[in-house]
């Protein structure tokens, strides 16, 4: 478990970054490309030890998941995985939802939240949603919002597509990577 926590601590930590001013102060005295190289390396350390953390995480159960959980998950997991599709190309949904990687992710985390009753589950999922919820605030308090202009219908169809097709992806496949296969 110390490791997940661990990997969680430097995770966040190094992604709260880019939402505070000593972003800018970094890029100032060391460049854009060191701070994005750096950046990556810490996000990939923590991102190893949050794998690693949860294979040797004992079970440690706290609640019986609701028997709706399952499926409620499963059915909110397709809009979560268009939204974090919709927040790195063009379209109309960014018009509308001015945070979608954020949104996206706060329905992952508490959809799996309610979905798994265990200790390790619950710090991985709850830190997710929290980083997201918090990171929301932290950024509207900072920046006005800014219209987007229109774009091609055409980019919203691709994001739907793109986000459904790595859905089904991510279901059907989600035993290999997971350990937790859905069938």
């Amino acid at each position: 478990m110390n490791f997940l926590i661990l990997g969680i601590l430097v995770f966040f930590s190094i992604h709260f970054v880019p939402a505070t001013p000593l972003k800018s102060n970094i890029v100032a005295r060391i460049g854009a490309a060191p701070f994005k190289g750096v950046f990556s390396l810490f996000s990939l350390l923590g991102l190893a030890l949050i794998i690693y953390g949860l294979t040797q995480a004992t079970y440690h159960p706290l609640w019986v998941p609701p028997t709706w959980s399952r499926q409620l998950l499963i059915t909110i997991m397709p809009l979560s995985i268009i939204l974090l599709c919709a927040a790195e190309v063009p379209n109309n949904i960014k018009r509308i939802v001015r945070h979608p990687m954020l949104l996206g992710i706060i329905l992952w985390g508490f959809g799996h939240l309610l979905a798994n009753g265990d200790l390790a589950s619950t710090l991985l999922f709850a830190s997710f949603a929290l980083f997201s919820v918090t990171n929301i605030f932290i950024v509207n308090s900072r920046e006005s919002r800014q219209e987007q202009a229109p774009v091609s219908k055409l980019w919203d169809l691709a994001v739907v597509v793109l986000g459904l097709v790595a859905y089904l992806l991510l279901f059907n496949f989600h035993g290999y990577f997971t350990g937790m296969p859905l069938r």
